[in-house]
Formats: structure tokens, C-alpha cells, sequence
């Protein structure tokens, strides 16, 4: 199971020389901005994912999972493990492009902070086995994470990058790690 996700933004041109030379690029060089949700993605996900039809399910997976690379495909899942030298910037990179892009701020932009914690249960969370396991709680400490209120601050940040990316009409690049 995957822990964590890093989206990076990156413009149509730099999409574009990436994707002419993908083992000579750095997508930290070419990004305008990254966000990185360490160990919550999956419980972003799930909670967005509530009372949707399949068609956002499968656009919200595809925010997450994008379907479409370039590069050389790797199963990290399929590995016992990962090797040191596995330089994963010259494998497989998934993307969704502009158009999607502009379909997911739809989605998010729709669903509101308040909304989002009325879909928020740490219970249903724990029950349903949304990684990481059995973590998730109601409140805690100001700091504390896998809470309501650390998870709707993810989802803020969240809107606002698919939010900036929409506006720029940039790719967004998803490394899960």
C-alpha cells in the first residue's frame, strides 16, 4: 500500500519537454508548485468519494491514480522491494492533463468546507480500512494528524492547487510513494 502522494503543477511547454526527454528531465526543475499529502490521500478519497455517482469515483481515482504516463511503467506494488538505485523519475510518470484538470477543480470547487466535514467520520474511516489503518480520530491536539480538522485542511490545500493548476491550464503530475 502507498503512503504518501506528491502532485506537482507543471505547465503545457515543460509538459512538452518532459515529454520529449523524460529521463532528462527533473520534475522538481520544471514544476511551479508541488503538495504533498503524506498518509492521507487515501482518506481524502474516501470522504470525497461519498454519495458520488461512479463517474466522479473514477474522477477522483484518477486524481489520485492517473491512468496516463510517459516513461516506462513500474509496479512498485508488484516488488518486494524497493531498491536503492530504482530512480523512479525514470520510470513511469502519470499525469492528468488540462482537461481533467479543469473537470476535478469542477468536482472540488463544488463541495464546500462545511460539506466536507459533514462527510468527514473516523469511525467509517476505521471500519472501511482507509490507510492508514485505524488512525483516525475526531480531534486532537491543535498539530495532530489523520483529525477532521487536519483532513479538511488537506482538502483546502488541495482545492487551492487544482484550483491554481486550472487556472494556468498546467498538467498535473502524481508521484505515489
Amino acid at each position: 500500500m502507498s503512503q504518501s502522494i506528491t502532485l506537482y503543477r507543471v505547465s503545457q511547454e515543460n509538459f512538452e519537454v518532459m515529454k520529449a526527454n523524460p529521463e532528462g528531465t527533473t520534475i522538481l526543475e520544471i514544476s511551479k508548485e508541488n503538495i504533498v499529502f503524506p498518509q492521507t490521500f487515501e482518506g481524502l478519497k474516501f470522504v470525497l468519494s461519498k454519495e458520488q455517482d461512479e463517474t466522479t469515483k473514477s474522477l477522483l481515482e484518477q486524481l489520485f491514480y492517473p491512468e496516463t504516463y510517459i516513461g516506462r511503467e513500474v509496479d512498485p506494488d508488484s516488488m518486494e522491494m524497493l531498491s536503492e538505485d530504482l530512480d523512479l523519475e525514470s520510470t513511469a510518470i502519470y499525469y492528468n492533463d488540462g482537461e481533467v484538470v479543469a473537470n476535478m477543480h469542477a468536482f472540488l470547487n463544488n463541495i464546500s468546507i462545511e460539506q466536507f466535514h459533514q462527510l468527514y467520520d473516523p469511525q467509517e474511516l476505521n471500519e472501511n480500512d482507509i490507510y492508514p489503518y485505524n488512525v483516525w480520530i475526531e480531534d486532537g491536539a491543535p498539530d495532530r494528524a489523520f483529525t477532521r480538522k487536519h483532513l479538511a485542511k488537506e482538502f483546502t490545500g488541495l482545492k487551492d492547487f487544482m484550483a491554481a493548476a486550472k487556472a494556468d491550464n498546467d498538467y498535473v503530475l502524481s508521484l505515489v510513494w
